[in-house]
């Protein structure tokens, strides 16, 4: 091991050394690399011309030395491939092909690099007191030679913007991603907006995706040819020679005797068709084709990206055409009234018509807002640039000629760049974990995006439909077929399934009583049996069977499993966790059923069956536990029709012949009064009966059959049971009536019937008693009574 020192500072003071890395140990460790990364060996590294030769080995060295002790960062190895021939018995015969490996600190690549291999460290020297693995990290790539390679053995071109795509999406952004998950679960409750904006973590992710976008755009344009038009080389010389004076060519620059050479002039005017053959199978690709032979783009970028490079290539195409050497090619052939060539390569060319074409339909491609949905880095970011894309498309069809058949197509292909975003942005295999108030607000957040994909698929199809009658087209059927459809309708099931689970875990906590504490059973804040004596009372409920841990456990079953995988591997995996859930939920759902119909066939009353409902009816949306106790469900319910037929009874017979009445008279209720408060008890009994119901069929009573019958015909006996028509009915009979007090205090009468004899009596009328009495009562009952004005 070397050591390095340094001079002592001015203060006469020696520093201290730092330990250094032996370059040899280096080399070895690149040997090595090289032969797992490169496939070589030992003894073609140290061929001639290679990086451990004789005669490079010092050079490598020095490289290695600088590479583990300076801030140098990275270090390239390239293998090269290297021609090599044989000669048998005079015969040249090819042999094995042989392959350089050399070192540099510059990436090249040229026709025949089969890799390079890149190796990185810190900018800090390597420290020779830890493993070489731990500090000095490699990527292989691909270099030109491999890629062509790979066309002739698979027919399927590759490219270098492929592997870059390869390795940032499938290598970076994973990284990224996971060291910013685990920084945000260090920081426990500290909110994830406020990390994020400390750290930049969302514009750092919005870069990463930017990239990766780029890189699949340039594998996925569509190639239009580039058309580079070539001159006969007298009229070549000719432009040359005048570009060298600052001149215009003309054809005073041709010799006359070449000007009436029919050879010459029938080069010229092949040379002209070629031009126009050229670019006819540029303008040919802008032709809108047949609805059965529509052009096909995997993606919506590429139809844009086609159109963008379309124009491009058309106006490179016309600055040609306006150059000095297709001006005078054409001349010529006009001086020798060559007609027909100068004619047909004006109309038959079709570049003005495919550029005006072109021109009108990137009204609708130029500043597409595609990008916002392919490099959107969360899903409220999908559903605003759902929202502008559409914005722009349905405001750009109006105004230009992009035919509605071209439209549809391109709308499916949004549909399938959605379902690719989704499913980058959704943790399929972490929705098993997550708390369950994130994944409602994910299933909010999802919902909302399909919500804005269909009100905006209602406005696209009307604004297609309008344009279509409008330009006087065809009729064909605006019809999308959505492309994320499966991946929407997994996302509900799994939505329905996590709820119905964290409800089933929820309820039977709540059957099972108190002594309960939290659980992570799926991520959720459900209570579970806690230790000692409550968790006795979960085991004594269940008969033996630890029903919230069974749950949990069931839950457990879809762990590890891509809870959006809609391929035909992803749904079997799917069926096959879903029915190992089912299995453990179903032991749950019968030891449930068994203490439930134990608890009903020993009740002796119907209040004690309506208790044991009311207890367990939180239960009863699990349909195998619904169905078990449907005998005593409709009991029960019978029982609630005729408590509720007696009231309709009571009703029937009015106040004033009830025993009701009779009661008040003793209790000097006056009558109105009695009435408002018989028909309120006959209304409070009602909605007792009704809270029974909802304890017989659960909480959605009113779904069932006979629990929206009853409904229907409780609300109409309430509006019967109105008292405000009885208290309107009192207030307009005091108002007729003008009851005062007027006259004497006292009244002197004499009786006759006694002999004249003289009663002193209290002047007043017993109406003003009984109105009294009612407005004290009635106060009391809350009712709002006018009081006279002065």
């Amino acid at each position: 091991m070397e050591v390095s020192s340094s001079a002592p500072p001015s203060n006469g003071v020696a520093s201290p050394t730092f330990p250094t890395v032996e370059p040899e140990r280096v080399v070895d460790h690149l040997a090595a690399v090289c032969e797992i990364a490169l496939g070589a060996t030992r003894l073609q590294l140290e061929q001639p011309g290679n990086l451990l030769h004789k005669s490079r080995y010092a050079e490598t060295i020095s490289r290695c030395t600088r590479f583990a002790n300076d801030a140098q960062s990275v270090l390239y190895v390239q293998k090269d491939v290297a021609p090599s021939s044989a000669t048998e018995n005079g015969a040249e015969s090819a042999v094995p092909a042989s392959f350089y490996y050399t070192l540099s600190t510059e990436l090249s690549a040229s026709a025949s690099t089969v890799a390079s291999l890149v190796l990185l460290k810190s900018p800090q020297p390597i420290d020779p007191t830890r493993p070489l693995t731990s500090q000095i990290f490699i990527t292989n790539l691909p270099g030109p030679a491999s890629l062509n390679a790979a066309v002739g053995e698979h027919g399927a071109s590759l490219s270098p913007w492929e592997v870059l795509h390869s390795q940032v999406h499938h290598a970076l952004v994973p990284y990224f991603d996971a060291n910013t998950r685990s920084q945000q679960a260090a920081n426990g409750a500290r909110g994830r907006t406020e990390v994020d904006a400390k750290t930049g973590i969302p514009v750092t992710k919005k870069r990463l995706n930017d990239l990766e976008l780029s890189l699949l755009h340039l594998q996925q344009n569509v190639d239009i040819p580039d058309i580079s038009l070539t001159f006969h080389s007298i009229v070549q010389n000719v432009v040359e020679e005048a570009e060298a004076r600052h001149t215009r060519p003309s054809l005073d620059s041709i010799p006359a005797n070449l000007l009436q050479d029919s050879t010459f002039l029938n080069r010229l005017q092949a040379n002209v068709n070629t031009w126009i053959k050229s670019i006819q199978g540029i303008t040919k690709m802008t032709k809108d084709p047949s609805p059965g032979a529509n052009q096909e783009f995997s993606t919506a970028s590429q139809e844009v990206n086609f159109w963008l490079s379309m124009e491009s290539a058309l106006e490179s195409i016309e600055g040609q055409l306006r150059s000095e050497g297709v001006l005078l090619t054409l001349e010529i052939l006009k001086h020798a009234k060559r007609f027909q060539a100068t004619v047909s390569f004006t109309a038959d060319t079709g570049l003005k018509e495919a550029m005006e074409k072109v021109q009108k339909y990137n009204q609708l491609m130029r500043d597409f807002p595609l990008d916002e949905l392919l490099s959107a880095t969360s899903l409220p970011k999908v559903q605003e640039a759902i929202a502008q894309i559409f914005g722009h498309l349905n405001k750009k069809l109006r105004i230009c000629p992009y035919p509605v058949r071209r439209a549809l197509p391109l709308v499916e292909a949004i549909s399938a760049d959605l379902d690719d975003v989704l499913r980058r942005l959704l943790p399929g295999t972490e929705l098993v974990d997550l708390d369950y108030q994130e994944f409602q607000a994910l299933m909010r957040t999802c919902d909302g995006i399909f919500r804005v994909w269909e009100d905006n698929i209602k406005e696209f199809t009307n604004v297609a439909r309008e344009v279509t009658r409008r330009r006087n087209e065809k009729f064909i059927p605006i019809k999308i077929i959505r492309k994320h459809s499966e991946l929407e309708s997994r996302i509900k099931y799994v939505g329905t399934f996590r709820d119905n689970h964290e409800q089933l875990q929820r309820t039977i906590v709540n059957v099972l009583g108190p002594g309960i504490k939290t659980a992570g059973g799926g991520g959720s804040d459900v209570p579970t049996a806690a230790a000692g004596t409550s968790n006795g009372v979960v085991m004594e409920d269940m008969g033996g069977v630890d029903a919230v841990m069974e749950v949990k456990q069931a839950w457990e079953a879809l762990q590890h499993v891509d809870l959006l995988d809609v391929t035909d591997q992803g749904k079997e995996r799917w069926v096959r966790a879903e029915n190992l859930y089912n299995e453990r939920t179903t032991r749950v759902e019968n030891s449930i059923i068994a203490r439930l119909r134990d608890r009903l066939a020993t009740a002796k009353t119907a209040n004690e069956m309506f208790r044991v409902f009311s207890k367990f009816n939180a239960l009863f949306v699990r349909p195998k536990i619904r169905g078990a106790i449907q005998e005593y469900q409709n009991q029960l319910m019978d029982h609630v029709k005729q408590a509720i037929n007696g009231l309709h009874e009571r009703f029937k017979m009015q106040y004033g012949h009830s025993e009701a009445h009779a009661m008040a008279q003793l209790r000097d209720l006056p009558p109105v009064s009695g009435a408002i408060i018989w028909a309120r008890q006959i209304e409070f009994q009602l909605d007792g009966y009704m809270r029974k119901v909802e304890a017989v069929l659960g909480p959605d009573w009113h779904l069932h059959a006979e629990g929206h019958k009853l409904r229907e015909e409780s609300d109409l006996f309430k509006r019967k049971l109105n008292t405000a028509r009885i208290f309107e009915a009192w207030l307009a009979d005091v108002g007729r009536r003008k009851i005062s007090i007027a006259g004497q205090l006292f009244d002197i009468a004499r009786v006759r019937a006694a002999g004249g004899i003289l009663e002193l009596a209290v002047n007043f009328d017993p109406q003003v008693i009984t109105l009294f009495k009612e407005t004290r009562n009635l106060v009391w009952q809350s009712g709002c009574i006018p009081t006279p004005s002065a």
